[in-house]
């Protein structure tokens, strides 16, 4: 790919734009295998090994009528290889399943569709770096983090910074042992596809690219900004979260999520959470008017706290078992 900075077409110029191009196609392939789950968690700093609860219990939640049942599992997109999560109660909720619904595709279709858009509105304006974009101590911060984590603040420097910051988070996750393999959803996926389970999304791979990639200037300058906090300062805050939600800490996790994404400001908090829930909790009206039973799995921090989509459907009149 192309760089964005306006170079010649000299020898250090090729090189500059072939490690961009390098490090876009890696960011692309990445959130297309996390989805969103990647970009929810981009402010949410560190991650250390976690160690599994004795019984891991993370929370799910029930909603019945006459000819219709529904289990809402919050899921965590990135995880340590040798976290146990699965319950009884997930695994038997999921064997009775007749459908499962994840929050978006991961094959190649998806992956392919993830590069296009990153490619389009992941490079930086033209004559703009990344770094001219922040503030002095956050551009010094910036360097710091790239030069920790190994990462090319050259190539970094020709990108936007909603994209800046999933390589960032992707990358300090990646170190610390987590891997988007087995992540909940890559795991439910295997599992529905070998018995032949019917599955849906909520939304395309673009449309969620594009909550971050449509941020606002400002906002999206904050975002990097509280990546890079987060990811210098508050290096238990992921270790934390994974042990709160295989402990079914709904409270404690939805404490830390909410501290954690508002600090990127109100309108990333509304677009990465609030208007989605909004969207799938009448997603889950409407399948509700239906029958059958149907498991959905969307990332955590969508069904914990007074904005989760458990709170709204108990808003509307629905009687919801689970914390």
């Amino acid at each position: 790919m192309q760089s964005t900075r306006g170079m010649g077409v000299g020898t250090s110029a090729r090189a500059a734009q072939d490690a961009a191009g390098r490090a876009v196609r890696r960011v692309a392939r990445a959130a297309a295998a996390l989805a969103l789950g990647a970009l929810a968690t981009a402010c949410l700093g560190a991650a250390d090994k976690t160690e599994a609860p004795a019984k891991p219990d993370p929370a799910i939640w029930r909603l019945q009528d006459a000819d219709s049942e529904i289990w809402l599992f919050g899921t965590v997109h990135v995880l340590p290889p040798d976290l146990d999560w699965k319950s009884a109660a997930v695994q038997r909720a999921f064997d009775q399943a007749e459908l499962v619904i994840f929050e978006t595709p991961t094959d190649a279709t998806a992956q392919a569709e993830v590069a296009r858009v990153v490619a389009e509105a992941g490079r930086a304006t033209p004559g703009e770096t990344l770094s001219s974009r922040l503030a002095p101590e956050d551009a010094a911060r910036l360097q710091r983090v790239t030069k920790n984590l190994g990462v090319d603040l050259q190539a970094l420097d020709t990108m936007r910074p909603w994209l800046a910051a999933l390589q960032l988070s992707l990358r300090y996750v990646a170190r610390q042992g987590h891997d988007p393999e087995s992540g909940v959803e890559r795991v439910l996926e295997a599992d529905a596809q070998k018995r032949g389970l019917p599955r849906r999304y909520l939304e395309t791979p673009e449309s969620q690219i594009r909550l971050l990639a449509n941020l606002p200037r400002a906002d999206e300058e904050r975002f990097l900004a509280a990546t890079l906090r987060q990811i210098e300062e508050d290096s238990d805050t992921v270790d934390e979260m994974d042990d709160a939600w295989a402990r079914g800490d709904v409270d404690r996790l939805g404490a830390l999520l909410t501290r954690d994404i508002r600090e990127a400001g109100p309108e990333v908090y509304a677009a990465l959470l609030t208007r989605r829930n909004e969207a799938w909790t009448t997603e889950v009206d409407s399948l509700m008017r239906g029958k059958g039973r149907i498991f959905i799995a969307v990332g955590a921090a969508h069904l914990v706290g007074p904005d989760g989509v458990p709170a709204m459907l108990r808003a509307r009149g629905y009687v919801v078992e689970g914390p």
